[in-house]
């Protein structure tokens, strides 16, 4: 069984955007409570995370940004767009938040632990350098992975990032940067949440070819994202050759979840999650870690959490997702290949 570690503060839940808010706090206080009760948690090892400090932010974000949202908490909340709103716990909780995707990238690079999830509130995959948006303040991810780069000197980190809406702020961040390979699967952002995130948006100057946008249609499944990740994610990341895998776990791409139209499983979290596992193996000695963005169906995150944390430890029951693939999946690997093999050794 691995060591997998679990990072996650009951100090997530005092961010607080109002009852009728999606990204409320029980999403994650009702998932601790579901796993508690799997019997998952006694094999666990839960670490409380570590606050981001300003100079870890200031690595991804502007001082005017940062400055804006403690302002905005310290005078008791303030509204940032239509629907992502500043409490007066806002800018601890995502201090917090940047702070556990830290923790994790720490103790799989330290080897304390084989891998970890940072089960973290707010999620932050479309702040951008000087914006808060879409329920993010600060990017997570961006800002660890930078944090990493920094102290263990890495060179190449993939990003994987499975929400049903495009990781916009983070592919801002790296556009131009060739040491990040950034992945994104999402809904067709025709016809969701935020708009951008097209094939045709790879990245720019040095770094084009690494910005990587996988508009999947309305509808798709599990046998559809793994079809794509078997036929053009696994040989993109093997030319890459990454020192780090990290997956952005969006739940909101699950079936249940009406943030979206996709339509995947908390079977094709598992399998996806043991997958890139046995790529983190192959590739770069199983250094690799998973930290949450969306999710908002109570059930549906819970259940699929549980899934992701069985495959993190190894469980045996690995799920075979069986089922005709939509045309349209074929086509857009066909399209993917046929872009990106002037970058990469596809």
């Amino acid at each position: 069984m691995n060591r997998t570690a679990l990072i996650y503060s009951e100090d997530y839940r005092l961010h607080d955007s109002g009852a009728s808010h999606p990204e409320r706090p029980q999403r994650l206080t009702q998932t601790m409570g579901y796993l508690q009760k799997t019997g998952i948690m006694e094999k666990l090892s839960v670490v409380e995370p570590k606050v981001a400090s300003i100079d870890d932010l200031l690595r991804v974000h502007s001082v005017e940004h940062i400055k804006r949202i403690r302002e905005c908490s310290e005078s008791g909340g303030c509204r940032i767009t239509q629907d992502t709103y500043v409490s007066e716990n806002t800018f601890d909780t995502a201090l917090l938040a940047a702070g556990g995707v830290l923790t994790a990238g720490d103790l799989v690079l330290n080897k304390s632990f084989d891998n970890a999830l940072a089960m973290v509130r707010p999620p932050g995959h479309h702040a951008r350098y000087d914006r808060a948006a879409g329920f993010c303040y600060f990017n997570n991810v961006a800002i660890a992975v930078r944090f990493l780069q920094h102290k263990y000197n890495l060179e190449r980190i993939m990003i994987f990032d499975w929400d049903t809406h495009a990781a916009d702020g983070t592919a801002s961040v790296f556009f131009n940067d060739p040491s990040v390979l950034n992945i994104s699967i999402h809904q067709d952002p025709h016809t969701l949440y935020p708009g951008t995130g097209f094939i045709e948006q790879l990245g720019g100057g040095k770094g084009e070819g690494y910005t990587v946008n996988i508009p999947a249609i309305a509808g798709s499944r599990d046998q559809d994202y793994m079809y794509i990740i078997e036929n053009f994610i696994k040989p993109l990341a093997r030319s890459f050759k990454p020192e780090l895998i990290i997956i952005s776990a969006g739940i909101d791409s699950h079936e249940k979840d009406v943030m979206s139209q996709i339509a995947l499983t908390e079977r094709g979290y598992s399998e996806m999650t043991r997958v890139f596992m046995e790529l983190a193996s192959e590739l770069c000695g199983g250094r690799f870690f998973v930290e949450l963005e969306g999710g908002y169906n109570l059930k549906a995150l819970g259940e699929s959490i549980l899934e992701i944390l069985k495959s993190l430890l190894g469980e045996p029951g690995g799920y075979v997702i069986e089922g005709e693939l939509m045309h349209e999946s074929k086509i857009l690997v066909d399209d993917l290949v046929r872009i990106f093999s002037g970058f990469h050794n596809l």
